[in-house]
């Protein structure tokens, strides 16, 4: 009874260990993700990064996060594209999985509620990007990916190519945090909108970072530097469609 108990005990930790274990690493990965739009955004000059880093709050990273996919039109359609992938697949898998029991599937809301707020969601992202960017290029990857990626379904069955499918799968999370930081680390756009400002000397387009008390502290846009203005010296401030 002992030894039963002890590993009914360890069979309940080991869930634990690897929830713990995923959030320091998502943990970990946020904090080298905020470095590295930094450096990106700094064009890799210390200095520069160094004065936008006084002007983030622990809060910022989610809005960091999205910002930088949602300031740069490749990056957004590329995300796009690969979330699509992803949740016909997920939602293809999950498919075949409940044909058996289709009907407890459809009566416990926890089984398809969050997967089908995640695809809604998602949906309304490839709309607003193609009204916006007028991106018809993603409506076709859309239409091409749901009539493509239900054919895995079936691909998953052969012997050497459904294992090849299935160990991509199994690694997703994993290849998400790596192409995120890629992302971050290349991507050069920042994360704010850009603006066109009217100051004494002239008219500039910065992307403005932070706006205290009596101060503005932008970057600007073409040669990167860091300035920090007062309010009274700024005349106008424009935001610009064109990120």
């Amino acid at each position: 009874m002992r030894g039963h108990d002890g590993n009914h005990a360890g069979d309940e930790t080991e869930p634990e260990e690897g929830a713990r274990g995923w959030a320091t690493t998502l943990t970990g990965a946020a904090a080298l993700f905020v470095l590295l739009r930094l450096l990106a955004v700094a064009h890799y000059d210390w200095h520069t990064a160094f004065a936008l880093l006084h002007t983030l709050d622990f809060e910022d990273a989610p809005a960091i996060f999205l910002g930088t996919f949602m300031a740069n039109r490749v990056v957004s359609t590329v995300l796009l594209v690969g979330l699509t992938s992803f949740t016909l697949l997920a939602w293809t898998a999950r498919g075949r999985a409940g044909r058996r029991g289709r009907a407890a599937h459809l009566a416990d809301p926890r089984r398809w509620l969050g997967p089908a707020l995640l695809t809604a969601v998602l949906i309304a992202m490839v709309v607003a990007h193609i009204r916006s960017y007028r991106s018809w290029g993603l409506l076709v990857a859309v239409v091409l990916l749901a009539l493509v990626v239900p054919l895995l379904g079936r691909v998953r069955e052969h012997p050497r190519l459904g294992r090849v499918v299935s160990a991509v799968l199994r690694q997703s999370k994993v290849l998400v945090i790596v192409a995120a930081l890629v992302c971050a680390a290349v991507v050069s756009t920042p994360w704010v909108p850009l603006e066109r400002v009217e100051v004494e000397d002239g008219t500039r387009e910065v992307h403005v970072f932070d706006v205290s008390p009596g101060f503005v502290k932008v970057l600007d846009a073409d040669t990167r530097e860091f300035h920090i203005y007062r309010e009274d010296e700024i005349r106008t401030r424009v935001e610009l469609a064109d990120h």
